[in-house]
């Protein structure tokens, strides 16, 4: 089994999406002992915003002068892309600021999501190109997001979901710590409950 890891926390020792992805992937390589781990910390070291040459050069755009600043920009979108495509289970650490994601997993995202590599378009619609993978997102949130009163402001599980789909991802599993900023809840019973998830979802 091979995991890519990504954390996009910019919190080290006070995250709880970082403590609650390491949780998840302790708890599968202990389970897999022979798994391998690609840890990637976007929260640390951000990948850039996709250039316009960037962008132009990945839809095949023929006219744009690759300097060395757009060159490294490919490598490392290229290598994000290969790690992505490798890996036999995604684990992301998503804190949701603003209603969203950080946007340096965004910025991930935009890098990996891309026509031709991981996903197509056909006369049937959109086709994912890295199916067979299963991915957990670590989700914290300082309030809660899951009733029917405040889903419709929740733009970051929904979106995750959705762009992992997109590629082929369609094993998403969600493992949640909420209403962290909340007395009744807070930080000790969000991650308990978050593990009580994970562990359902894995058979105890």
């Amino acid at each position: 089994m091979k995991i890519l890891h990504i954390d996009s926390s910019p919190f080290i020792n006070e995250s709880v999406s970082r403590e609650l992805s390491a949780m998840i992937v302790t708890e599968l390589c202990s389970r897999h002992p022979d798994a391998s781990v690609t840890y990637r910390d976007l929260g640390i070291a951000p990948p850039p915003h996709l250039s316009a040459g960037a962008m132009s050069l990945l839809h095949n755009a023929q006219d744009v002068t690759i300097t060395p600043e757009l060159q490294a920009e490919l490598d490392g979108i290229y290598q994000s892309i290969e790690e992505l495509i490798a890996c036999d289970v995604l684990v992301i650490g998503a804190p949701m600021y603003n209603h969203s994601i950080p946007s340096n997993l965004k910025a991930w995202l935009d890098q990996v999501c891309q026509k031709g590599k991981t996903f197509r378009y056909t006369p049937q619609g959109v086709v994912g190109l890295i199916p067979g993978k299963t991915a957990f997102v670590a989700s914290s949130r300082g309030g809660v997001y899951s009733t029917p009163e405040t889903l419709p402001h929740d733009f970051q599980e929904p979106y995750l979901a959705s762009i992992l789909e997109l590629m082929g991802v369609a094993d998403c599993h969600i493992i949640r710590a909420e209403g962290l900023s909340r007395q009744a809840i807070g930080r000790e019973k969000g991650l308990a409950e978050g593990r009580e998830t994970l562990l359902q979802i894995l058979g105890n």
